[in-house]
């Protein structure tokens, strides 16, 4: 919501253009009214105010006064002149001082409409939406235009509504999330899943009315702790978004709170699992796989424990190293197996395959083999793609897939893959206007926030960054 401050030495006038339309309709908020240019310049350093309504005509400071020594005070604060048809030429001079509109008195409702509408896309156009610099900053809390965003949240009054307390809830799936009204930030972090920043206050009932029946179309709702400051927010959004995937341990749709991490049990199963694997011992893995699905069964355990499971497994079953990942994400993993004891039950088949053959030896004709796999990964990497499917596909070892990558690029499976996903990002930026969403879902990520961290992490900008440095 942008602020917009009222001067008129004529406090009816003043009141009457405040009256006249409905500003929040408009994505504006009358912040205060003054009674002339001093108490205007007070007003000013006090409310900060995005755009000025100022009449011309007014003692000790008049209007075009007021635009000079108004504009120094924040360099983006517009200005908008109400005059009478006799004051024409003053409104001409006031445009050439930097005013951004003059209204004609008396006021006419649709010529204020539609400067307010001309000046909120300016305003988005410039500042970006109240979600669009909170996810900046999450993106990149240390970037050099940090404390320009902040001080358009701030101006905006959206640090403030932060700090009297609000609770990220995330949703999964393609409906969006009845919510209780009032303010909110709405985020969209994913193909499927959505984030809404709600007032504390909001929140009981809001979980009151989703708990009594679970909105169509969605398949988890997860919802974080408090934040009361836009640093602590990142935290309760991973928290929020940990939660709503718990459909996949439960087995059924629901609402989900934060659970405890920590699970010692599943430290000494997965440490047991290492060590089975490493002996090679078929029937103790199976065991050990059950005890750990007996763990999902129970509840005791969330989707980032399923995660871990299935990645460390993987991993430990073909030896890949620490940097290669089977998956990168809660929503590929819920795309991938249905629920926790589908994962489970497909760990322990690859366990027995893998366990009872030998290891797959080295073809004679490797570079032309390894040829077809890159081809293959080439015109296929925009779609969900892993060293289990190359390794169906091409009769091959994962761990030697793996190895074949390493020697023949010189970069993991993985990395290949994010290096022609980011490559085809940075075309799109380039040349296109989609959202960073849109263009994360091009190139095969469905998750915004992972995303935006491997992008930067491979270009050192983040991709809004990038996309201002285009020509």
């Amino acid at each position: 919501m942008y602020k917009a401050l009222i001067v008129d030495d004529e406090s009816w006038v003043a009141e009457s253009l405040k009256d006249l339309v409905e500003w929040e309709r408009y994505g504006f908020e009358v912040v205060g009214l003054a009674a002339g240019g001093v108490e205007a310049l007070e007003a000013m350093r006090e409310k900060r105010p995005d755009v000025v309504f100022t009449d011309i005509r007014m003692p000790e400071i008049n209007g075009l006064e007021l635009i000079r020594r108004g504009k120094p005070l924040y360099e983006d604060m517009r200005f908008v002149v109400v005059s009478g048809y006799a004051e024409f030429a003053y409104a001409q001079r006031a445009l050439l001082y930097g005013a951004s509109a003059y209204c004609l008195k008396p006021f006419d409702e649709m010529e204020i409409q539609g400067v307010l509408a001309k000046l909120k896309d300016e305003l988005d156009n410039e500042r970006g939406t109240d979600a669009e610099l909170l996810l900046r900053l999450l993106d990149d809390p240390e970037a050099s235009d940090r404390e320009r965003w902040l001080e358009a949240l701030r101006k905006r009054g959206a640090l403030d509504w932060i700090r009297q307390g609000i609770v990220p809830v995330v949703a999964v799936g393609t409906a969006d999330l009845p919510r209780p009204g009032g303010r909110e930030i709405r985020l969209k972090t994913g193909a499927a899943k959505t984030a809404y920043l709600l007032a504390e206050s909001l929140v009981p009932a809001a979980l009151e009315s989703w708990l009594v029946a679970m909105p169509p179309g969605l398949s988890g709702i997860g919802v974080g702790a408090r934040a009361n400051d836009w640093q602590e927010l990142r935290e309760a959004l991973e928290q929020a978004d940990s939660a709503a995937y718990q459909f996949f341990v439960a087995g059924a749709p629901g609402v989900f709170g934060l659970r405890e991490e920590s699970v010692p049990a599943l430290d000494e199963l997965m440490v047991k699992a290492r060590a089975d694997i490493a002996d090679r011992n078929g029937p103790a893995v199976a065991e050990t796989l059950d005890r750990i699905g007996a763990l999902f069964a129970a509840g005791e355990l969330t989707i980032r424990h399923a995660f871990q499971v299935y990645t460390m497994t993987i991993s430990w079953l073909y030896g890949l190293e620490r940097r290669e990942t089977m998956l990168y994400s809660y929503e590929q993993l819920v795309r991938s197996f249905e629920d926790a004891a589908g994962m489970i039950a497909e760990l322990k088949t690859a366990a027995d395959r893998h366990l009872r053959q030998a290891a797959s030896i080295a073809p004679e004709t490797r570079n032309q083999t390894f040829n077809a796999i890159l081809h293959f990964v080439t015109d296929n990497f925009r779609r969900d793609l892993s060293l289990q499917e190359l390794s169906e596909q091409f009769y091959m070892n994962p761990s030697y897939i793996s190895q074949l990558f390493k020697k023949e690029v010189g970069e993991t499976f993985t990395g290949y893959v994010a290096r022609l996903r980011v490559s085809q990002a940075r075309e799109l930026l380039e040349r296109g206007d989609d959202t960073i969403q849109e263009i994360a879902e091009k190139v095969g990520y469905r998750d915004y926030f992972y995303f935006t961290r491997l992008f930067k992490k491979l270009t050192g900008l983040t991709p809004t960054q990038y996309r201002e440095l285009r020509p």
